[in-house]
Order: structure tokens, then C-alpha cells, then sequence
């Protein structure tokens, strides 16, 4: 294990502090569209993350949100209901469902996310050379922690 000095100690708990306050706003905002929708925001996240993978199960979806199973299940349910998400028997394995968003659920999610994202860009007041070194700080780090 590495012994880090004081000063990069201090650097990466400003870091830590820096970031929270950025999920924070982030959450805040998500929250604020999701509701402007009707719909919560695990209901939004789970939308969005079946348009990334779809074709997906509850326990698929479970892993990628770090949710329970049980949690996901519930918000299934109600965005099936909703038409948002369908739910089609997996061939390969009768007991299993594949699940996806539907057209609906799919608009819904990309126009909420698309102003969101506009709002996000405005709080955060940042041009595309900061977005772009920021996204280069940030994919190295994501790369030490796969």
C-alpha cells in the first residue's frame, strides 16, 4: 500500500467534498425532473439504464443500479403499468423476463435527460475545454477502480 503526504491527503478529501457537492446538484436536478414527469427518480434511472441495456432482467438491473432485487421488481411493476417498460419471457429461459423500454418509456427518458442535461451545463457554467479535461481526469480515474 502506498503512504500518501499530508498534501495529498488534504487535495483528496477536498476532492471527496468537491464531489459530493456536485452529486448533490445532480440529484437535486434529476429529482426535479423526474417529479416534473411523474415519475420517481429510480423510476427514471432504471428507464435510462434499460435504454443502455436492454433486453435486460431484475437481476441484471439489480447489479448495474446496486439496488435489491425486491426494489427493482417494485419500480418494474410500476413502470409496467405506466408502459413504459415491457416485459417479454426470456426464450432461453422460460422462468426468466427480458426486460425494455418501450417507445414511451424511452422519449420520456431521453427528453427528460436532454433538459436536464441543459440545466446541469448552466449550473455548472462550464465550456467544452473544461468538459473535455474534466472527462480526461475522470476516465483515468475510473480506470484504476474496474
Amino acid at each position: 500500500m502506498i503512504i500518501i503526504n499530508t498534501q495529498q491527503r488534504d487535495l483528496l478529501k477536498e476532492i471527496i467534498f468537491l464531489n459530493r457537492g456536485i452529486r448533490r446538484t445532480e440529484r437535486r436536478l434529476l429529482r426535479k425532473y423526474a417529479r416534473k414527469h411523474g415519475l420517481a427518480p429510480n423510476e427514471l434511472l432504471l428507464i435510462d439504464t434499460l435504454v443502455d441495456f436492454p433486453d435486460n432482467s431484475v437481476i441484471g438491473l439489480a447489479e448495474i443500479l446496486e439496488l435489491n432485487k425486491s426494489t427493482v421488481s417494485t419500480i418494474i411493476k410500476g413502470l409496467i403499468a405506466k408502459q413504459l417498460v415491457s416485459r417479454q419471457v426470456d426464450p432461453a429461459n422460460q422462468s426468466r423476463f427480458k426486460l425494455n423500454a418501450t417507445v414511451k418509456g424511452r422519449n420520456l427518458s431521453e427528453g427528460i435527460y436532454n433538459a436536464y442535461l441543459d440545466e446541469l451545463n448552466t449550473v455548472f457554467s462550464l465550456d467544452q475545454l473544461d468538459l473535455g479535461k474534466i472527462k480526461d481526469v475522470l476516465t483515468r480515474v475510473h480506470s484504476h477502480i474496474q
